[in-house]
């Protein structure tokens, strides 16, 4: 049941996007994402013209929403991030949730900072876990996550692997 609320950087939403159905998983996982203005910024430019077109061609509602962050302020590892990673990683840390990210800097500042964290990858094997999603359904999603370029070919053995693993 889907009851918690998770923020993300950018890269494990557009990884979402690569993904049949990749939103309507994690809605059954957590009630609500929150992202940082520059992570919804990041997210449409380039191919919408705003964040609204954006969330109605993901048909999103209101599952994704935007918080704006007024002042970032410094933390260990801010300045090797870039302000949409800053901005997460701060949002998260303010209101103790836990974090979606995959750049390893990025992850490396929020384990400094004592943050749970998450790639997609991992999303893929908690809805496999929690029985959202059939093994074949995950075996697909990390298939096309490895097509896309979003994981290597190495991650995407180990995860096939611990697809074949009991639940701990």
């Amino acid at each position: 049941m889907a009851v918690d609320v998770i923020v993300s950087d950018t890269g494990p939403l557009i990884s979402l996007e690569k993904l049949a159905d990749g939103y309507g998983w994690m809605q059954q996982l957590y009630r609500q994402i929150i992202v940082p203005e520059a992570v919804a910024q990041e997210l449409y430019q380039g191919m919408f013209s705003t964040w609204d077109t954006y969330r109605k061609h993901y048909n999103l509602g209101n599952f994704v929403s935007v918080v704006e962050i007024s002042i970032v302020e410094p933390f260990p590892g801010y300045e090797l991030l870039d302000i949409g990673e800053r901005e997460a990683i701060q949002l998260a840390w303010k209101q103790h949730l836990s974090l979606l990210i995959e750049e390893e800097q990025g992850r490396q500042v929020a384990q400094t900072l004592g943050l749970k964290f998450s790639g997609l990858a991992g999303q893929i094997l908690k809805a496999y876990r929690e029985q959202v999603i059939s093994s074949t359904v995950a075996q697909a999603n990390f298939a096309e996550l490895l097509q896309a370029g979003r994981i290597g070919k190495r991650l995407y053995v180990g995860l096939l692997d611990a697809l074949n693993q009991p639940p701990i």
